[in-house]
């Protein structure tokens, strides 16, 4: 917030001077029986509108590089290892699932949101899969490391930023 401001600040400092510039160069061409035609101020706001042009793109990129990805729902910070889950999440279990933190509203599986699973039965279900209910989850999908992975994201964002009362058939994963 403080950079836009200063942004702001220096972006108008540097507009007045322009105008102050163009208006008085305008006053002394008149004054020497010039025409006026003012080509600093053309100048002045050529240079405002490429450095405008240029800034707000560097401010943009600068801002986003001090943000992290890591941010999810409800206010979760995730760590870099349920951050690879999220990422493993959405190619291997969204199409069934349902879990806000992802935008997932698979329909097969259940709503993970709902069921808000601890970490050890989503790594179960991951490593030998499930047959009960409309759906069938292959054992194995993500293996290892990864499986923990999604284990770890699914369980620290299942049920961030539910509305209360919300509910689902389904109950297990």
């Amino acid at each position: 917030m403080l950079a836009v401001a200063i942004f702001t600040a220096i972006f108008l400092i540097a507009g007045i001077a322009v105008f102050a510039a163009g208006f008085a160069a305008n006053r002394k061409d008149r004054a020497a029986g010039g025409s006026g035609s003012g080509k600093l101020l053309y100048i002045g706001v050529a240079i405002c509108v490429v450095g405008i042009g240029l800034a707000i793109p560097a401010a943009l990129v600068v801002d986003n590089g001090t943000k992290t990805s890591r941010d999810a729902s409800g206010g979760v910070v995730l760590t870099a290892d349920q951050e690879s889950g999220r990422v493993l999440f959405a190619q291997n279990c969204s199409t069934c699932h349902t879990l806000q933190a992802s935008g997932a509203v698979g329909q097969t599986g259940p709503n993970l949101d709902v069921m808000h699973p601890p970490e050890a039965l989503i790594l179960n279900a991951i490593q030998i899969g499930r047959a009960r209910g409309a759906g069938n989850m292959p054992a194995g999908l993500v293996t290892g490391n990864q499986a923990k992975d999604v284990a770890s994201y699914v369980a620290a964002v299942a049920g961030q930023g539910l509305v209360a009362g919300e509910n689902d058939s389904a109950s297990t994963p």
